[in-house]
């Protein structure tokens, strides 16, 4: 080989030697590895030929490993027993957070609110005493932190998951930690809409079974629903024996106040009725609105007696009512029909018709009364 004018070879000749070196060594390797394993093709060669010029390449450990570190999309820290900021790491993807470099030196007690600081240092102290990784969500923005400089298309408050871990000193007592940044906010985020949406969803679903159950003038009880949770009243005096008593009630003149008035204030009375229901309404009591101006109750531990006196009380504040609309007084009354469920009633129809039958009794015998049929009279 000709030699430069030095006596030395030319660099190109050098590094064509390093290279001729280095693959003479691979090539021999190869060979030695095919013999021993003579199903393993050449793409394994290649790969061993790859790892030797990596090995080659970085023969400066301290290089690779900054390499490596810079190379981290997510920003890490180190952080002292103290909270103070050693190093800021990583963060090659600068779209996805703040630039925290300038915090290195820095305690976290001097550039986060002291709650905060509190809570991100017991987490440091909790990876430092048990010796193991702690996982950490937690939330920030620009305002939280002293020092950070925002970054233009990255959000002010995003979501971090922290990954703490201890890292070992040479005397053995870990006092520092890697804290790894993972930014979570798209999830987050996400998953906040999916709750957002769920909870939308039930509102919805429970808004259209209320709407299901009860009457949409007055919100009581329509007829179905009554029936159904007074059928079950039923079944619980059939199991237990205790009494339980009917009252149905239908206002007094009624179509009068739709034809003098318009039907408004017709509405604008049953609303009013059915507030002054829900005012005395136990939660064990059922109230519905059957149809027109027609209405029932079921009141557990009642029996006809004290449903006759819960129905007069009931009479008489209908009539202190005095309920106006559009300036106009409108006179309310009622008339009242008592029973008792009985355990040996077949079904709730047999119940509700005796006290509809005292009920037109009190119509019959001059209205804006209660009657008691001679069945329940004791």
């Amino acid at each position: 080989m000709k030699r430069h004018s030095s006596g030395r070879r030319p660099s190109w000749a050098r590094t064509r030697g390093t290279a001729n070196l280095v693959c003479g060594r691979l090539f021999a390797r190869c060979a030695r590895f095919r013999g021993e394993h003579r199903c393993v093709r050449s793409a394994v060669t290649f790969g061993e030929i790859a790892v030797s010029l990596f090995d080659h390449a970085y023969t400066d450990r301290e290089a690779l490993l900054m390499d490596i570190v810079d190379a981290v999309p997510e920003p890490f820290f180190l952080y002292d027993r103290d909270g103070r900021y050693v190093a800021v790491l990583g963060g090659r993807n600068g779209e996805r957070h703040h630039d925290g470099r300038s915090l290195t030196g820095k305690r976290m007690h001097d550039v986060l609110p002291t709650e905060t600081a509190d809570r991100f240092l017991a987490r440091i102290h909790q990876a430092l005493d048990t010796g193991l990784v702690v996982m950490y969500e937690y939330e920030l923005s620009t305002d939280d932190i002293e020092g950070v400089e925002p970054r233009a298309g990255v959000p002010d408050r995003l979501f971090f998951e922290g990954h703490i871990a201890p890292l070992p000193s040479v005397a053995g007592r870990a006092e520092m930690v890697t804290w790894m940044a993972f930014n979570v906010t798209e999830t987050k985020l996400a998953v906040r809409r999916l709750e957002d949406q769920q909870r939308l969803l039930e509102a919805q679903h429970e808004e259209l079974e209320r709407l299901a159950r009860t009457d949409p003038l007055t919100g009581l009880l329509n007829r179905r629903s009554f029936f159904a949770e007074a059928t079950r009243e039923l079944k619980w005096v059939q199991r237990t024996a205790d009494p339980a008593a009917v009252i149905a009630f239908d206002l007094d003149h009624f179509k009068a106040v739709n034809d003098t008035l318009g039907h408004a204030a017709g509405d604008a009375t049953l609303r009013a009725i059915s507030d002054l229901l829900r005012l005395g309404q136990r939660a064990s009591d059922i109230i519905g609105r059957l149809g027109g101006e027609e209405f029932a109750m079921v009141i557990r531990g009642a029996d006809a007696a004290h449903g006759r006196l819960l129905a007069e009380r009931l009479r008489e504040a209908l009539v202190a009512l005095e309920f106006r609309h559009d300036g106009e007084v409108i006179p309310i009354t009622a008339s009242f029909g008592v029973s008792q469920i009985r355990s040996s009633d077949v079904d709730l129809d047999e119940s509700l018709k005796r006290a509809d039958d005292a009920m037109y009794m009190a119509k019959q015998l001059g209205r804006n009364r209660v009657e008691t049929g001679h069945w329940d009279q004791c």
